[in-house]
């Protein structure tokens, strides 16, 4: 290269030529040697060092100065000497994220997984840039904009692979084993398409859960919404946004979760899940005879147990077993043994219109009341009864749950003034006598069916007499 000046090659080119230059006769250079001091010493029990630095060779960083080490020197120390201490200071802080990629930075981790090549990855960090994925920032660093980051958490929930660098990489070793001769070109083509073939067609599929990220993400909705109930994962509020179809939104984990389309929702006593540690909402469907049910958000929508007959909110015509917008599992239809809002602790008798489970409503108070989590059948409890309640207890005849009822003092029909009452709604004399069917055919302790629990979760019976109870094998939570 021949000399040049400022003058004749303008602000911008000088720069560039300045930098040229001084690279290669920095790659010219001799090496830049320093001496690297550390000292250790203790005061009051405590471990303390501080580490010094001075270059004894400066070797090429004289001429790119800007990769020249930060020097420290440090003062003369002998080994057990004492020094005084003449400050104390007790720093506080916070760790912080790391940085953004920057360009070459994305480009050692793409050579690294095999993704592209030599011409064809700058063309890729082009498209992500074009496209508005991410936005080039001070020192060419990649931040990623919500649309992007929307479009990888979508990713993320309907298919993980499709955002991970495997799929890829696998590719691209393919192509060069076809390039080499150890790979038969049309057997790799018609392998990867059907590959692909599935992957869409599943991701068609699930594309719901993309388009209620985006609404959420995306639309004034998600501004208007009401902070609600707390989000297992992160512990902090999500959104309840009411329009329909009705649903919770957690801005920092970016997920969306469905609520039941219709009635009200609201916070249930700041209860939480033991399941997954989110706060239970209770749900309460319209009129004077609608049922009130608490719901786990993310159970609703992402049930951890198998085998289950019909969700609520189905379609009585279709598929009842698929998910979908406010169509889940709350918590009358969960077997966890030891939950007390599962239709295991409040699951009373069965029902005698279908293969359902009386469940007993927790806030129905001072009208209790019992409701099938199956039909719309209700039974309706001693009213005006200071508390009503499940128990751990069996009836030894038809094996239904005794419940425990404390009367009012002023209208209890026990003897002596006694208000506690224990019993079975079937068996019990006093008990039957005050119980009223809403829906249906009445109770009746003869000749009534499905003894016991009637059908809980997964497609098993109750504790009844000749229930043929069927073991869920992935049934994780099960006595635990």
């Amino acid at each position: 290269m021949r000399s040049a000046s400022e003058d004749s090659l303008g602000n911008d080119a000088w720069k560039l030529y300045q930098y040229i230059c001084q690279h290669f006769l920095g790659t010219l250079s001799p090496d830049c040697k320093y001496r690297r001091i550390k000292v250790e010493f203790e005061s009051g029990g405590e471990q303390f060092q501080c580490v010094g630095q001075l270059a004894t060779v400066k070797g090429f960083t004289s001429i790119m100065p800007w990769l020249a080490i930060s020097e420290k020197n440090l003062p003369e120390f002998a080994v057990g000497e004492k020094i005084e201490i003449s400050k104390v200071e007790l720093d506080e802080g916070n760790t912080s994220p790391p940085d953004y990629l920057s360009e070459s930075e994305l480009i050692s981790l793409m050579e690294k997984h095999g993704i592209g090549t030599d011409a064809s990855i700058s063309v890729h960090i082009n498209n992500i840039c074009e496209r508005n994925y991410v936005q080039v920032q001070a020192g060419r660093r990649l931040a990623p904009t919500p649309l992007g980051i929307s479009l990888i958490r979508g990713y993320q929930c309907i298919d993980s692979d499709l955002c991970l660098p495997d799929i890829r990489s696998f590719i691209e070793h393919q192509i060069t084993l076809v390039a080499k001769g150890q790979a038969d070109h049309s057997m790799v083509v018609q392998h990867v398409l059907e590959q692909f073939r599935r992957k869409f067609s599943y991701f068609v599929k699930q594309i719901d859960n993309m388009d209620a990220l985006f609404e959420a993400q995306f639309s004034p909705l998600s501004d208007s919404g009401r902070l609600l109930s707390k989000c297992g994962k992160c512990l902090r509020y999500m959104k309840y946004i009411s329009t329909q179809p009705a649903r919770l939104y957690c801005g920092t984990c970016e997920e969306v979760y469905y609520v039941p389309q219709k009635g009200t929702v609201k916070l249930y006593k700041e209860l939480t899940c033991p399941l997954d540690n989110f706060e239970l909402l209770l749900c309460s469907m319209p009129g004077p005879e609608g049922k009130s049910f608490p719901l786990c958000p993310y159970c609703f929508n992402c049930p951890p147990f198998e085998g289950i007959d019909t969700f609520f909110g189905a379609p009585k015509t279709g598929d009842s077993t698929k998910l979908g917008k406010g169509v889940g599992m709350p918590c009358f239809l969960c077997p966890h043994t030891t939950c007390p809002h599962s239709v295991i602790a409040q699951g009373v008798c069965a029902c005698p219109e279908c293969s359902g489970t009386l469940v007993l409503d927790p806030v129905s108070a001072p009208k209790w009341r019992l409701y099938c989590n199956m039909c719309n059948c209700l039974v309706s409890l001693p009213e005006g009864a200071h508390r009503i309640s499940t128990t751990q207890d069996k009836c030894p005849e038809c094996d239904s749950t005794i419940i425990e009822v404390d009367f009012n003092k002023k209208t209890t029909p026990l003897k002596d003034g006694a208000t506690l009452h224990n019993g079975c709604i079937l068996c019990d004399e006093l008990l039957h006598s005050l119980v009223e069917m809403k829906h249906g055919r009445s109770i009746s302790r003869h000749g009534r069916r499905g003894r016991g629990r009637g059908r809980g979760r997964g497609g098993y019976r109750g504790r009844g007499r000749g229930s043929n109870k069927q073991q869920d094998p992935k049934m994780s939570f099960r006595d635990f």
